[in-house]
């Protein structure tokens, strides 16, 4: 419950963050569309450089002090990044930012993964229904504070909020740690199932860079929302997510083989972002829910699948791999959509995105049948 616990509010934290912070880097601080798909790769590549570092760290010591560094620091970047108005400034506390919410982030799956090591999937539901509770909670708090107060006032606030759950940081379990030899890691990356989830995670996250730099811009300008509009329009996307993860980690995992289920997410994920960027705005929402559907029993087939590729003992830094591949599609997207949000117009990002998820599905077919 603890894990769960810190997950739901890292993930409060990312959401009442990640899709209001394009209004205010371009409203408050006038940064230019490249900029602001600059700042979010640099999430990306921060996330590359430390992702398999960090794994590593979390096979050969307690995950739990890369939990309390990462909290501890994200505190501090929140109130670095309410100081600074300037472009190189920001970008140079964004990197710390980044850094630390990496280190939070992965600890926590590195907690899960060595706690559950049978990959029982009710407990990957729990905790990835937990995380989009989270989001939902943290994209309303953020929607309605922004109604009042200005964006580094909520940096402070939750700034605040982390710095005192440090003390919870103490009660989290100690894993157990064992030197493993990087050559172990190489051997289990390059196997032929490894590679090919690799392959089609790194499309499908395509489109994550294309939500961070377009989705609210989008949201403002395309369907005329405001903060709070927002915060309900992703509200209703993250409960869904939140309700598919329980469902399938407690009913439904096992009941049809693993490529029905990919192939149904990646097909709910990319006719949902497709869709979503026509009115009216009930069409949009409901368009958005069924995106929220195919992104739940993707996270979910992640989880499960990770769990089952890799020895415990070697999972942290496995894990950092896959969280590695993921990075790269987040960066990627970031810098092909940020600018061509720009120029075409914020809806095209989230077409094309949802067009290569589609795209996906002879891909996944023909590779999981071999």
């Amino acid at each position: 419950m603890l894990l769960n616990l810190f997950i739901s509010i890292y993930a409060l934290v990312i959401s009442a963050l990640y899709f209001f912070l394009p209004l205010y880097l371009k409203g408050s601080l006038g940064f230019s569309g490249a900029r602001i798909g600059l700042l979010y790769a640099v999430l990306s590549i921060t996330s590359l450089l430390v992702s398999f570092p960090v794994g590593i760290t979390g096979d050969r010591y307690p995950a739990r002090l890369l939990t309390q560094a990462g909290l501890g620091c994200t505190a501090a970047s929140l109130w670095g990044l309410a100081a600074v108005r300037d472009f190189w400034p920001f970008l140079a506390v964004f990197w710390l930012f980044g850094l630390s919410l990496q280190l939070f982030r992965q600890s926590l799956d590195i907690l899960l993964f060595k706690a559950n090591p049978g990959g029982d999937a009710r407990r990957f539901g729990g905790y990835n229904a937990w995380r989009m509770s989270g989001m939902l909670v943290g994209i309303l708090l953020g929607g309605l504070i922004l109604q009042t107060l200005p964006f580094p006032a909520l940096f402070r606030l939750f700034g605040l909020g982390l710095g005192a759950l440090f003390c919870l940081t103490f009660f989290l379990p100690r894993t157990r740690g064992q030197r493993v030899e990087l050559r172990q890691y190489g051997r289990d990356f390059r196997s032929g199932p490894v590679l090919f989830f690799a392959l089609w995670l790194f499309l499908f996250t395509l489109h994550w860079g294309a939500e961070g730099t377009s989705l609210g811009l989008f949201l403002q300008s395309g369907l005329g929302l405001t903060p709070w509009g927002m915060g309900l329009y992703l509200a209703g996307e993250f409960g869904t997510v939140a309700l598919c993860s329980y469902v399938y980690g407690r009913f439904l995992e096992g009941r049809l083989p693993p490529l029905v289920f990919l192939i149904l997410g990646l097909a709910a994920s990319g006719l949902g972002h497709v869709c979503m960027t026509l009115p009216p705005l009930y069409w949009s929402f409901a368009w958005r829910l069924v995106h929220g559907v195919g992104d739940g029993l993707i996270a979910m087939l992640t989880y499960t699948t990770i769990a089952r590729l890799f020895h415990v003992d070697r999972i942290g830094g496995n894990s950092g791999l896959i969280s590695l591949t993921t990075t790269l599609g987040v960066l990627t997207g970031s810098l092909i959509f940020g600018p061509l949000g720009a120029a075409w117009g914020y809806g095209w990002p989230l077409i094309i995105s949802g067009a290569l998820s589609l795209a996906l599905i002879p891909l996944v077919y023909l590779g999981l049948r071999e």
